[in-house]
């Protein structure tokens, strides 16, 4: 006959009366235990090892004992479990998509399934339908006690109180000998103030969080019924944002369901007037719409930049003047990457600040595409280059001397394997990396590392060599506004000057610019037809700078010029 072998999970959704020496996990065990003797004859026994959830509630897969017996399961015949019992359906669960997930868990491994006070078989289909019947009434009860207590919290905060959770900064909740409700803790009701009062002065939650955190000020700490302490972390811009739009330091409950908010009188006393409110409502809403002009073109790497103490580094954009002296009130959009802890704790505790996302994207996108080396993937369009980079990076990692990308070995088999089946007439043009990188196989990654400097250049933070040279040649020349309009004045400059028949102070004067000004620009004018050429057209490399070329015009020698600045001396004029 053959041995089969039978594990008896319980489980009990609070902790009271665990501690009594006979619980309600030992009577479920008990009942289990006599169902198995009773099918002696077919061969079952109960295996030793206890699967015993004490305080866990049915509807989350997250409970150490079932999850050593899925474990147990996933592990075959060396996990030693054959069939699973239990007192009642619901004692496994009360999630009917967990239930189901649990099935053909169980299905997969030849597993079986039995309820000691419900008979019924999961290898018929008979059982299986009985089986869905109980669980959709199991998961109907959770669901109508969960409407019942959501109804109960909606009117306690209707009628002004607090309910349950952690208390906001400035306040606590009640003693034993107090009646329910909010009450004022004066040194947080200063520190709340305070925030309000700095926020109107500085107009920036950065700011305000900096300032605070010098002072050794915290996130609210607390004590919890269950003798926890929570909070106490650094203030971050987020904390800040929080507490200057909370409603209830004007002494306001809010309750949020459906997605509809409703606010009531609260019971509290209130810590802000209704000026200060205000006041700090508006200038929050100046700033909303200062905001409001989001970017939507999609970053490479949105959701898988992080920096190397695990920060994200967000998408952002702003908006700029074409160049310092710009006059025409025309602006152009700025896309980079910030780091979440600049954010929150303030741009002089990270090292990595913010990062030009157009510089970066192709570096990423160049380093990832080299390694690749996958000719099918070349002729394609650049939607496609992107997707497929996107695809295979599992993450990237920038620290002020390395950037890491990590690939994900599996999606790099996948992509080699993909049939490109149509080609681009016109395949677009692709960045090309300058350095190599160090290659380390770690199996299911492959970790990409370029030793790197960041450098602020013309206003951008970008990534070049540890000896400053560039990293990249990008994809899509762009040229510098910045630089084409020093040399569009220089040259107009230049022929009025001659014109005219004026000395520069003369013509300084009569269009009242500064004379240094003049006598700063007026070199570009020197410059070779071939670094002018690759000026207007945006392939100078991304590290040369205006300053760059005024040091070069500095040289009639146009030889001499293209040399100090690394052209390709065969590079002719179009």
């Amino acid at each position: 006959m053959k041995t089969v072998r039978c594990a008896v999970y319980t489980r009990k959704s609070n902790e009271e009366g665990l501690d009594k020496a006979f619980n309600s996990l030992d009577a479920q065990r008990e009942a289990g235990l006599d169902y198995i003797k009773s099918q002696k004859h077919e061969g079952w026994i109960a295996i030793t090892k206890h699967y015993d959830d004490g305080g866990f509630s049915g509807g989350t897969m997250k409970r150490p004992a079932l999850e050593r017996l899925l474990a147990d399961i996933e592990r075959g015949a060396s996990g030693g479990v054959d069939v699973v019992v239990v007192y009642k359906v619901d004692r496994l669960s009360r999630s009917l998509h967990d239930f189901a997930r649990m099935m053909q868990l169980f299905d997969d491994h030849s597993v079986s399934f039995v309820s000691v006070t419900q008979q019924f078989n999961t290898t018929t289909s008979m059982g299986r339908l009985t089986l869905n019947m109980l669980l959709s009434f199991a998961q109907f009860e959770r669901e109508v006690s969960g409407e019942r207590v959501r109804d109960k919290i909606a009117a306690t905060k209707k009628k002004g109180y607090w309910v349950c959770g952690q208390p906001p900064l400035g306040y606590r909740l009640q003693r034993k000998d107090e009646s329910r409700g909010l009450y004022i803790i004066p040194e947080e009701a200063a520190v709340v103030r305070d925030i309000f009062q700095r926020f109107i002065k500085t107009k920036s939650f950065t700011k305000v969080a900096e300032a605070l955190s010098k002072q050794g000020h915290t996130t609210k700490r607390w004590l919890s019924s269950t003798g926890n302490w929570h909070g106490g972390k650094p203030l971050t811009q987020k904390y800040i944002y929080r507490t200057l739009t909370n409603p209830v330091y004007i002494g306001k409950i809010t309750h949020t369901r459906g997605g509809i908010t409703e606010t009531y009188n609260g019971l509290h006393e209130p810590l802000i007037d209704q000026d200060m409110w205000g006041k700090v409502g508006k200038l929050i809403e100046t700033q909303d719409r200062k905001t409001r002009h989001r970017w939507t073109h999609p970053h490479l790497l949105r959701g898988k930049l992080r920096t190397q103490e695990g920060f994200a580094m967000s998408p952002s954009s702003v908006h700029r003047p074409l160049t310092k002296k710009n006059s025409t009130g025309q602006k152009r959009l700025v896309r980079y990457y910030v780091s979440q802890k600049a954010i929150k704790h303030g741009f002089k505790t990270c090292p990595i600040k913010t990062v030009n996302a157009n510089h970066l994207d192709d570096l990423v996108r160049g380093l990832v595409l080299d390694y690749i080396d996958h000719e099918p993937i070349a002729a394609q369009p650049s939607e496609t280059h992107d997707h497929w980079v996107r695809t295979v990076i599992d993450s990237v990692s920038l620290a002020p001397d390395t950037l890491t990308v990590q690939l994900d070995a599996s999606r790099l088999t996948d992509l080699k394997e993909y049939d490109f089946r149509q080609t681009s007439k016109d395949p677009s043009s692709r960045p090309t990396c300058l350095y190599q990188p160090d290659v380390e196989d770690h199996g299911r990654l492959i970790h990409l590392t370029l030793r790197i400097q960041i450098k602020k250049l013309d206003g951008r933070r970008m990534l070049m060599s540890p000896e400053g040279h560039d990293l990249i040649v990008p994809s899509t020349p762009e040229p510098k506004q910045h630089i084409v309009d020093a040399i569009g004045l220089a040259y107009r400059w230049h022929k009025e000057l001659l014109k005219n028949s004026q000395s520069i102070r003369e013509y300084a004067q009569a269009h009242n610019i500064a004379r240094t000004r003049i006598l700063k620009l007026l070199p570009l004018t020197h410059l070779s037809p071939n670094i002018l050429r690759h000026a207007l057209t945006g392939t100078l490399a991304p590290s040369i700078t205006l300053d760059d070329l005024l040091q070069a015009a500095k040289h009639l020698d146009w030889k001499h010029q293209e040399q100090s600045l690394g052209l390709n001396l065969r590079s002719t004029v179009a």
